[in-house]
């Protein structure tokens, strides 16, 4: 199990028309999974405020793709 910390940085892609950029927030893991033996842990990125209400989100480690999730659209909704 490595201790060094990766770069992870989303990345929002948005669309046209008036534009407001989200906020967003890195979510650490939940203790239990950072003390216990399992070698994966969850992190969490909320991003809301923003508008479009259309949005990707990529996720990258080291400047690499990860891969991305979709908002559909719902009003307020987060990713």
């Amino acid at each position: 199990f490595s201790t060094e910390t990766p770069q992870i940085s989303p990345k929002f892609t948005f669309f046209a028309g008036k534009r407001l950029p989200p906020s967003v927030y890195l979510l650490p893991p939940p203790a239990e999974e950072i003390s216990g033996p399992r070698p994966t842990l969850s992190l969490t990125c909320l991003v809301r405020g923003f508008f479009p209400e259309n949005i990707d989100v990529q996720w990258q480690k080291n400047q690499e793709n990860l891969g991305f999730a979709q908002n559909p659209g719902n009003s307020g909704a987060e990713t």
